[in-house]
């Protein structure tokens, strides 16, 4: 994969990130939205869901890679890496201002904090650190994914990818229950454990696919 195409697949990404963020997080607060639609698109103001990133910024790169005759399967397990790390970065602005509210905690139990600062967003606590939590899940991830890069060629392109994608999807959904003050939607699971169960449900066939047919065969299944 040449530089140029390298950079073509991460600029596409990162739009699409943006939008798919943005999007999602419309969608999980709609009715603030439809009184305000003004706002929508004044994504300065605050305001992105991190799935959104993960299925916007992949459509986007996807499509670049498409368009420039990029191996998906290569290029998706050459990303992977970069995308938990991304996403552990990106945690740490979550810890910094408080956000995402989450249950009581107690010691030992978990790490409890509590904000104090009288303009920040977080809890007073004791209360779950969850956006750390998430961050060291996103940082296992990114050790997982570049210590089977070190067998690049012993399993089919693409496999690395679903590897990560199964590996957030589990960490979001049991990580949500920890979380409290956002939108539920069925069976009373929140938006991001929403999602999850429905990125695991798609991306299990096709690891489960990818690892038991021939590997020429399995290619097709990369993207």
């Amino acid at each position: 994969m040449s530089e140029e195409d390298g950079w073509a697949v991460a600029t596409w990404g990162v739009i699409g990130g943006i939008a798919g963020a943005r999007i999602v997080h419309v969608i999980d607060q709609l009715p603030y939205y439809l009184a305000h639609p003004e706002q929508i698109f004044f994504i300065w103001t605050g305001g992105i869901a991190i799935w959104g990133a993960a299925i916007g910024g992949v459509l986007g790169g996807f499509l670049a890679a498409v368009r420039r005759g990029v191996p998906i399967g290569y290029g998706a397990d050459a990303a992977a890496p970069g995308l938990a790390l991304g996403f552990a970065i990106g945690r740490i602005g979550d810890v910094i201002n408080g956000e995402h509210h989450a249950t009581p905690c107690a010691p030992p139990d978990g790490i409890c904090v509590g904000y104090t600062h009288p303009d920040t967003l977080g809890q007073p606590g004791p209360v779950h650190l969850v956006v750390a939590y998430d961050m060291l899940w996103d940082l296992s991830a990114v050790a997982l994914t570049l210590w089977l890069r070190r067998f690049v060629g012993r399993w089919p392109d693409g496999l690395i990818f679903w590897v990560w994608a199964i590996h957030y999807a589990v960490g979001r959904f049991f990580l949500g229950f920890l979380r409290i003050g956002d939108p539920t939607y069925a069976f009373g699971l929140r938006q991001d454990q929403t999602i999850a169960l429905l990125v695991f449900a798609a991306a299990v066939p096709v690891l489960l696919r990818l690892t038991t047919r021939p590997r020429a065969q399995a290619r097709t299944l990369a993207v």
